[in-house]
């Protein structure tokens, strides 16, 4: 059983701004959802329409900032989410079993260069002028090959491609000879890469993915693309020498070969972008058309 006098002093050493709204005697044992809540625990509520009437009494609900509801015990944040997940993972998360830093039938070539606390999953495949910052997190079925740099503190899921030829070629007659690449890729720090990810490296220049990015599910990143920080990508295909600027989002569409994305702007679901998109921009459809401009906020 968690004490309120427990999560309050945990919120008090975190950097989340929240102010406690407690009226009765209040303790918590686990978390559910709002949808499936089970009595006596944690919930989250990030918006007035997840509310119904018909609501159980709920023990104790992280609620976003400026959503106003009659429930007696609340913890109200600027970023309720972010709060919601570090108390599930200070308070109820159960411990990774320990496991050995490198698994089972995962070859390690002679110049690859592992920094500490290194984790490495089943399966993989990792050769080639490589180089993986300290603390990252590799998972099984993972092939990293030919010259690449990854940062500090990064998570490769599963059945992910690093490194790779990109499908570069040139004409001769009727037919495409393809080309051999020679770039690499650079992965900077805190970077995310979902599973079925594929980074192809460049033809001469490296691929390049900025800090902080985070790469959603079966999203394809060509070669020479180049990717700044707090960039993030879900499910979307970015061919060759495509450009994103920091703060966007790109979100299951696709971006023609040499077009630019702009900072701080949006593509929306279903897109094909075909030209460049400006910065601070929320651009969606087919062609992708500017509809109106981002908020300097950003997106998440």
């Amino acid at each position: 059983m968690t004490e309120i006098g427990q999560i309050e002093a945990f919120l008090a050493g975190e950097k989340e701004e929240y102010r406690m709204q407690i009226t009765a005697p209040c303790a918590v044992q686990g978390f559910s959802s709002l949808d499936a809540y089970r009595e006596g625990t944690l919930t989250w509520i990030k918006s007035a329409d997840k509310w119904r009437g018909d609501m159980p009494d709920i023990a104790l609900a992280v609620v976003q900032e400026g959503v106003e509801l009659p429930l007696p015990n609340q913890i109200i944040c600027k970023n309720s989410k972010a709060a919601f997940f570090s108390l599930i993972e200070h308070f109820f998360a159960v411990p990774e079993e320990e496991e050995e830093p490198i698994g089972r039938c995962t070859v390690i070539g002679p110049h690859v260069k592992l920094g500490k606390r290194v984790r490495i999953g089943h399966n993989c495949s990792i050769t080639g002028e490589v180089t993986i910052g300290d603390d990252t997190v590799i998972s099984d079925n993972v092939v990293i090959k030919n010259r690449v740099r990854i940062g500090q503190r990064c998570t490769i899921q599963a059945l992910t491609m690093i490194g790779e030829d990109g499908f570069g070629a040139y004409k001769e007659g009727n037919r495409l000879v393809m080309i051999r690449h020679y770039g690499g890729v650079w992965i900077g720090d805190d970077v995310f890469i979902s599973s079925f990810g594929n980074i192809e490296r460049g033809t001469i220049d490296d691929t390049y993915i900025g800090n902080g990015v985070k790469i959603g599910p079966c999203t394809l990143v060509a070669h020479n693309s180049r990717i700044a920080e707090n960039v993030t990508l879900v499910g979307s295909q970015l061919y060759g020498s495509v450009t994103v600027g920091e703060n966007s989002l790109v979100a299951g569409s696709i971006i023609k070969n040499q077009c630019t994305v702009g900072r701080n702007s949006v593509v929306g679901i279903g897109s094909a972008v075909l030209r460049d998109v400006e910065a601070q921009k929320v651009a969606v459809g087919v062609p992708a058309r500017v509809i109106r401009e981002n908020s300097p906020q950003g997106i998440l």
